[in-house]
């Protein structure tokens, strides 16, 4: 191993020689074993070390596949040149002090193919409908049943499991370690466009979203839930959406790579991928002729497809909102945020419950009388514009001490409802930066949260996203433009779906900057809008449930009840 690091990597063959020169003394209680057999277990180097040594015994070998990934080599060609290799393989490697294991090595061919060489007699063998490649199935059959039938009783355990922890720990779970992202490799190595597993898959991943968020979704709920985040969804995604661009793209990012280790006796065409194209440009139109090896180029027409159905299934001016809303950009930063409570951005289950719901339209209550003698519907509505939420003054400071100490992390000093700034009506503007901003003026900001759904915005926000939280912020500039002399005025208008004015979004992504430039963290911006995005969340919550009068409110129930 040392020689051949001198010889290929004089580089690195002083610091390799330090390490692997003698022998290492590893203790285990009073015993002491000497570590002197190949690359240390957890060596960075270990892998290129390995395989820097054993490259001239792979190189030298004549058969047509020729692919050899650390100690895992693989063949293919002629019986007689694949059973010449592999006795080349024993031999060389014996004498590089490597053995190899045949009760682990595998041969893949026809059933019907006889094999004369004692030593390919020897190994294992694997019909090629069953044979895999890196835990990969090549082909329709056996193997890929099986490992598709695996994939789907990991999910069936999780989805179990996962209602043991919280509301929000469990949807980041699912949807970045037990969804899709579990079985990407499978999708993108193997042929599974049309095999049923992936219903079977998709079906648990809904009744996942529906254990997680306590909700009974439709069809179209689901479809909208399987949507990207930036889409109006929760990003758990459908496999069988995924299946044919994860196929495509992991294929044309390999052509290269293919044909310099397939040669024409091997592979002359690839079936599968013609297969994968043809699918897809029946769908989506005609392939380019360079295909891109990006696999969203290949994801996103699917993914505007179903945004097509979910938006042709809303039949009322609420559903086309919410959705509109939920598609906004920073609308859906609170499904992103990780539940520190520390920080403020822990969620409790009922939050969460209402969160999605809101975002997908789904009901989220029994129709009742609130507390100020109006009607709140299933949907709540009601309960998100009433003026006798004590939520609605609580949400609002909370707001706006989330911008204040966002200004104090940047290092900048600020009040808050400042005194001195006249106005006829004695209002003031909720804070004030105590050093210019820019251009030699200080900053005052107000914050507001309106509902994008309530009888007076919800038409315009059925057409355009944001046009509550525009509107307000006008309000709000028309409020403070005697100011606009001395000082420089920003109004935060929030919508309780969580779109904001377009003012808002480019001063909190400047701020968050700012405080970036402190902190050395490059994502300060990110989780600035994550902040405010969970707050919003969790008081939608805490207001539904101030609409419910005292009798039916639990935290007024007697205590013997």
């Amino acid at each position: 191993m040392l020689l051949a690091v001198q010889s290929r990597i004089p580089d690195l063959y002083a610091y390799c020689y330090s390490a692997y020169s003698q022998p290492s003394v590893l203790f285990y209680g009073p015993h002491t074993i000497s570590s002197q057999v190949g690359p240390q277990q957890g060596d960075p180097l270990g892998p290129l070390l390995f395989s820097n040594t054993i490259r001239p015994l792979l190189s030298s070998l004549s058969s047509d596949l020729n692919l050899g990934y650390l100690d895992d080599v693989t063949l293919g060609g002629p019986a007689s040149t694949v059973a010449s290799d592999v006795e080349e393989i024993v031999k060389v490697g014996t004498e590089m002090g490597l053995t190899l294991n045949t009760s682990k090595c595998e041969l893949i061919a026809h059933r019907d193919f006889s094999v004369e060489d004692d030593l390919l007699q020897s190994f294992a063998r694997v019909d090629i409908s069953a044979a895999t490649l890196l835990g990969a199935p090549l082909f329709a059959g056996p193997a890929l049943d099986e490992a598709w039938s695996d994939r789907c009783d990991d999910l069936a355990r999780a989805v179990d499991r996962l209602t043991l922890v919280s509301s929000q720990d469990a949807l980041i779970l699912l949807r970045s370690s037990f969804s899709a992202p579990k079985v990407l490799h499978l999708l993108r190595c193997s042929p599974s466009m049309s095999h049923p597993s992936l219903q079977r898959f998709d079906a648990l991943l809904r009744r996942a979203v529906q254990r997680i968020t306590n909700s009974d979704l439709s069809d179209t709920q689901w479809l909208q839930a399987s949507l990207p985040v930036k889409d109006g969804g929760l990003g758990v995604r459908r496999v069988s959406s995924l299946a044919i661009p994860a196929f495509i793209a992991s294929a044309a990012s390999t052509v290269s790579l293919q044909a310099d280790i397939l040669t024409d006796s091997v592979c002359s065409d690839y079936e599968y991928l013609q297969s994968y194209l043809t699918a897809w440009s029946t769908a989506y139109g005609a392939v380019p002729e360079t295909l891109p090896a990006k696999q969203p180029f290949w994801d996103r027409p699917g993914v505007l497809a179903d945004r097509a159905v979910v938006q042709a299934s809303q039949c009322s001016s609420f559903q086309q909102a919410s959705f509109l809303a939920a598609s906004s950009p920073h609308s859906g930063d609170w499904l992103f945020a990780m539940p520190i409570a520390s920080c403020g951005l822990r969620l409790d289950d009922e939050a969460v419950r209402v969160g999605v719901g809101l975002r997908l339209g789904l009901n989220l209550c029994v129709p009742h009388q609130c507390h100020c003698g109006s009607l709140v519907d299933a949907l709540g509505t009601h309960s998100f514009v009433c003026k006798r939420s004590p939520g609605r003054t609580s949400r609002h400071h909370a707001l706006n001490d989330l911008v204040a100490r966002a200004f104090a992390s940047a290092g900048v000093p600020v009040t808050k409802e400042p005194h001195g700034l006249t106005r006829s009506d004695g209002k003031r503007p909720d804070g004030l930066t105590m050093i210019p901003w820019k251009e030699g003026k200080p900053l005052t900001w107000d914050v507001t949260v309106v509902c994008s759904l309530a009888d007076s915005y919800v038409d315009a926000s059925a057409r355009d996203a944001g046009s509550a939280a525009e509107s307000a912020a006008i309000r709000k500039a028309d409020k403070y433009s005697a100011l606009e002399r001395t000082h420089f005025f920003q109004p935060i208008a929030v919508e309780s779906l969580g779109a904001m004015n377009t003012s808002a979004y480019q001063f909190l992504s400047e701020l968050g900057q700012k405080i970036s430039a402190i902190s050395g963290e490059e994502r300060e911006g990110s989780y600035l809008f994550q902040r405010i995005s969970v707050l919003v969340q969790r008081y939608n919550a805490v207001m539904l449930h101030e609409s419910f009068s005292d009798d039916n409110r639990p935290d007024q129930w007697p205590l013997e009840y």
